[in-house]
């Protein structure tokens, strides 16, 4: 008996062009990436299993009672907030201000730690244009229990800085009252653990001198590591300013080995899920100070120099803890591109939080966002409709614990309307 042919007809979709990284300096869409992936697994950092510090989620302001002293005269707002959040913090510099309109620093304390994770979301006004310097505007800051609970934060034993400068994001530290004033300019490193690792004292790991400079009677310093690019731009995009990004840092106090302190410390920090400041052999303290140990955070938003603009930026959900929460789930997603629509699938190993849901973001090439699409834990697939042939459109799918994302998944692609159907024969004998 004849075996009957098998005719499949495979449909292979056209597209054209090596792929290439975007400009986040503009904020352009890839116009020559035929489909990538980006995905992102929440991994653990910390040595142990992370335990959070504290969370404020900015819903009302009585902060006093959650612990929060200093200036706690915050502002709210109720228009800009991610979704699912009723308010936001905002910050808002009139021109000229070096702090804002709300007053000066807010503090919380915390129990001691070697390493702290922090996480928050911001979104910077479209008119953002920070200090027009090199330096400032700060941010967040995590002070030591070297210090007393009103430290000015600029003149300590440790602090350490989470900000962006200029579009830039920042991780910086400085430790002016580890200064030797009788060895300015002079590195100490090989010679003594009695000096300052952020300036004026020499290159403790190989990152740069760190600046330095005299206030007053004595001496300062600082010493930043940055991104290399700008990740909160002025134009409309992946990287736009005036949308809100999640913002994630890391600090690890590095260890001391027979009274010397070891280049092992650690500090990350990552832009919606990318990881963009990745350094695991840096020095943040030297033998003189064992007993180091993180205990205090502050919101304090400064501008030294005064603010150039009337300028606006606001913080949601903040989370302080001693590690970067572990996903015990990796999220894959795919996407197949139809005609003005995306086919979307994805697939999820382990198990959900029951409370969890999904969040599918999506923005095409010209800087137009879309409303999110929400979806309960079990679904799997969804088609977006609606969109333009052969415009380039970024989709992301988060998986939500409340407003917070812990599993992303990122594909870009263009739909279209042009497809090739090439039929094959399988012939029996």
């Amino acid at each position: 008996m004849k075996t009957p042919r098998l005719v499949l007809v495979l449909v292979l979709l056209v597209t054209l062009g090596q792929a290439r990284r975007p400009s986040i300096a503009s904020g352009d869409a890839p116009e020559t990436e035929a489909a990538t992936s980006m995905s992102m697994a929440v991994r653990q950092i910390g040595d142990d299993e992370g335990a959070i510090l504290f969370q404020e989620y900015f819903d009302d302001t009585d902060f006093t009672s959650r612990g929060w002293y200093d200036n706690t005269n915050l502002q709210l707002s109720t228009t800009e907030h991610i979704p699912g959040s009723a308010s936001s913090v905002e910050f808002h510099f009139n021109q000229g201000g070096t702090t804002p309109t709300s007053g000066s620093a807010i503090r919380i304390k915390f129990p001691e730690t070697a390493e702290i994770y922090v996480s928050y979301h911001v979104k910077y006004s479209s008119n953002w244009e920070g200090s027009n310097r090199g330096y400032h505007p700060h941010e967040f800051l995590i002070l030591t229990n070297l210090d007393s609970d009103w430290i000015g934060p600029a003149y300590t034993h440790m602090t350490a800085y989470i900000e962006q400068n200029e579009g830039e994001p920042l991780l910086a530290i400085q430790d002016g009252q580890n200064i030797d004033e009788s060895n300015i300019g002079v590195d100490l490193t090989h010679i003594t653990e009695i000096r300052a690792v952020a300036g004026c004292n020499g290159d403790s790991d190989g990152y740069g001198e760190g600046s330095c400079y005299l206030a007053g009677s004595a001496h300062r310093n600082g010493k930043g590591w940055r991104a290399g690019d700008v990740y909160f731009a002025d134009t409309p995009g992946p990287y736009y300013k005036n949308d809100w990004h999640f913002v994630e840092a890391y600090f690890k106090l590095n260890s001391i080995s027979g009274g010397t302190g070891i280049a092992d410390g650690i500090m990350r920090y990552w832009y919606d899920g990318q990881l963009i400041i990745d350094h695991d052999d840096v020095v943040l303290r030297t033998g003189q100070h064992s007993g180091m140990k993180f205990d205090q955070f502050m919101i304090a938003p400064w501008i030294g120099d005064g603010s150039p603009v009337d300028q606006t930026f606001w913080v949601d959900d903040l989370t302080v803890a001693t590690s970067r929460p572990t996903a015990e789930s990796d999220l894959v997603l795919s996407g197949t591109p139809a005609d003005q629509a995306i086919r979307l699938n994805w697939t999820v190993s382990g198990d959900l939080p029951v409370t969890s849901t999904w969040q599918i973001n999506y923005r095409s090439q010209t800087g137009t966002a879309y409303l999110p699409v929400t979806a309960t834990n079990s679904i799997r697939a969804h088609t977006l409709t609606g969109l333009t042939n052969y415009t380039w459109y970024t989709v992301t799918l988060n998986g939500m614990l409340g407003s917070t994302p812990f599993l992303t998944d990122t594909v870009r692609m263009r739909p279209t309307d042009i497809f090739v159907y090439l039929p094959l024969a399988l012939k029996g004998p």
